[in-house]
């Protein structure tokens, strides 16, 4: 009778051992994971609103549904020294600087990808409160009597 009895004790610990290692290790995984996704920088993208409706495509593949107009990701990357904060504004987001921060990628370089529809676009970059033109993009023209960067989206 005892070796039955010792012989279901240690398959209900080897049973018990076989459940709760995985479980563990699966936890130990799943912490590890979201500490990893914690630390991401990731950039606030705030759609904008636009009044002019974007080119459209006709979509030869599925001609019963409605084109869609063509978006290009285009990213907005500057490199500026001591820069607490930086953010773009132009005639995409209503000259809103609020509605798109840049975030910081490296010592000096501040990032930004956001989806254009094809066309010339008018924007400043804001650093720390001040209005600056792009320092990496030479194209400008003149907006209500001042320089602004120009970019082309084809």
């Amino acid at each position: 009778m005892i070796e039955k009895k010792a012989m279901l004790m240690l398959a209900a610990a080897a049973a018990f051992a076989l459940v709760s290692v995985p479980s563990v290790l699966f936890n130990n995984a799943i912490k590890k994971y979201f500490n990893f996704v914690g630390h991401w920088d990731v950039a606030n993208i705030k759609p904008s609103r636009n009044g002019i409706i974007p080119p459209t495509r006709p979509r030869y593949e599925r001609p019963d549904e409605p084109p869609q107009p063509e978006l290009r990701f285009v990213k907005f990357s500057v490199k500026i020294t001591g820069a607490k904060e930086v953010k773009i504004a132009g005639d995409f987001n209503k000259w809103n600087p609020d509605a798109l921060p840049l975030v910081k990628k490296d010592k000096n370089l501040w990032e930004a990808l956001i989806p254009l529809p094809p066309g010339r676009y008018k924007y400043l970059c804001r650093v720390d409160g001040q209005d600056v033109l792009d320092p990496l993009n030479p194209d400008t023209e003149l907006e209500a009597g001042r320089k602004v960067s120009l970019l082309t989206v084809k």
